[in-house]
């Protein structure tokens, strides 16, 4: 790591516990914790991270740490759960400028590692700020969305620098420990672009939760690494993933808070359908199938690279098929979980108007911009969205972020569900993180 962005990270961390956060950026930080549950409890009964629970049951690992399952054990087998549940529907929150779910790895780390170790709310939420901080510096000038274009999923990438960042927060590592975490979590770091689609690609941001707590932990025991893994020659993590002379700056931590300007997503699918399904909606009323020639989507080049999965067969390939979106909104549909379900997908309307989009990739359009046109045999319809709900431009406020976590949790917790929320946008108030366990744990036997 180039001396100045390890001074820089270091300081930072070092000061995770003692920092007063402005009001916004703890606002920020609970609203992405709200979000973060309700996505991962949504996701309980998908069949990934279940495979994934039962696999870590099997190590019987000791520890404090809490699953959402309501299973307990040690902080890197914990995170690896929450990680992967947090991300197994596509639903988690996006930080827009560098292509990167933030919330997903850093949280599951923070929250592994904070309550393995008995920190207070208080302490786990600093740790997730400065972690959410690290990774997201991490992905700037370019480098989140050039890991993309690459092939690379960028959260598989940056979410080791930011759990390794709130892992380290919560131990207390010195500076020469701090170096070698970060050198740990780099020599982990991956996750392929081209699972989107699979259950592969949540695993990514589990991974990178465990990853980051093992690198913290072990660099805590003195397990040792290279420190100069930002630098911009040949041998550093970026310049080595992308093939060319790059480093990030982390100069701006703690001036410019990127965790204010995070995203929450409204439909349960890739963010880079959410434009597209936007703009079809518009079109609904103009939508008749024995009307309509053809239909085109307008799109940025990598929503056309991640998403474009023409005739998807499975729940989690629908959810990465800008078709497939687009014939739901035509269809007057809401993208809600349920929608990308194997019933909807076999609906033979909705797999026909699917069949009939054609994905146009412009360079000119932006990632959370759309034009879709309907071409029907008395002239041709459009929509245009400049900015799909959730993007910085149209953001999604508490009440809408509350909505969504109450119509996730209330089937699973009912009417726990509120004191649930109630506990969670207070995380940081002593007390209130025994109040969220005690829910989890309470429910267990209802999960399976």
């Amino acid at each position: 790591m180039a001396s100045r962005n390890l001074d820089a990270v270091c300081d930072f961390i070092a000061g995770a516990q003692s920092r007063p956060f402005p009001a916004e950026v703890l606002d920020a930080a609970k609203q992405c914790v709200v979000d973060w549950v309700a996505v991962s409890v949504a996701a309980l009964k998908e069949p990934g991270p279940r495979i994934v629970r039962d696999y870590v049951k099997a190590w019987q690992s000791r520890g404090s740490a809490l699953s959402l399952y309501g299973d307990k054990g040690a902080a890197a087998s914990i995170a690896l759960v929450n990680g992967t549940l947090a991300h197994s529907l596509d639903y988690d929150d996006l930080h827009l400028g560098t292509a990167y779910h933030a919330s997903g790895p850093t949280l599951a780390a923070a929250l592994a590692t904070g309550m393995d170790r008995k920190r207070s709310g208080r302490d786990i939420l600093s740790a997730f700020i400065v972690g959410f901080e690290i990774g997201a510096a991490a992905g700037q000038r370019d480098i989140g969305v050039a890991l993309a274009h690459h092939g690379w999923q960028p959260t598989g990438i940056l979410g080791h620098f930011s759990s390794v960042a709130a892992a380290a927060a919560l131990l207390g590592l010195d500076r020469h420990r701090l170096a070698n975490g970060f050198g740990l979590a780099a020599t982990q770091a991956a996750g392929l672009i081209i699972s989107a689609g699979s259950t592969a690609k949540p695993f990514h941001v589990g991974k990178a939760a465990m990853n980051g707590v093992i690198a913290a932990e072990l660099a805590a025991q003195g397990l040792d690494a290279s420190p100069e893994i930002f630098d911009d020659d040949k041998d550093g993590v970026f310049a080595s993933l992308l093939q060319t002379t790059i480093e990030p700056d982390f100069q701006d931590l703690g001036r410019v808070w990127q965790i204010t300007r995070n995203s929450f997503k409204p439909y349960a699918a890739c963010q880079l359908t959410h434009a597209p399904f936007e703009a079809a909606q518009q079109l609904k009323d103009e939508f008749q199938q024995n009307r309509v020639r053809s239909i085109r989507a307008f799109v940025n080049p990598l929503a056309a690279k991640v998403a474009g999965k023409t005739q998807p067969k499975t729940p989690i390939e629908s959810k990465f098929s800008i078709a497939y979106c687009e014939a739901l909104g035509l269809h007057g549909h809401a993208a809600v979980p349920d929608d990308f379900s194997q019933a909807r997908l076999s609906d033979r309307e909705i797999a026909a108007a699917a069949d009939r989009v054609e994905v146009v990739p412009v360079e000119s359009m932006q990632r959370w911009a759309s034009r879709v046109e309907l071409d029907r045999d008395d002239g041709t319809r459009s929509a245009t969205v400049e900015a799909a709900l959730g993007s910085l431009d149209r953001p999604l406020r508490w009440p809408e972020i509350e909505t969504k976590f109450m119509m996730v949790t209330e089937p699973v917790y009912n009417k726990q569900a509120r004191a649930l929320l109630s506990a969670l946008r207070c995380f940081d108030e002593p007390g209130r993180l025994d109040e969220i366990a005690a829910i989890i744990e309470g429910t267990k036997g209802t999960i399976g």
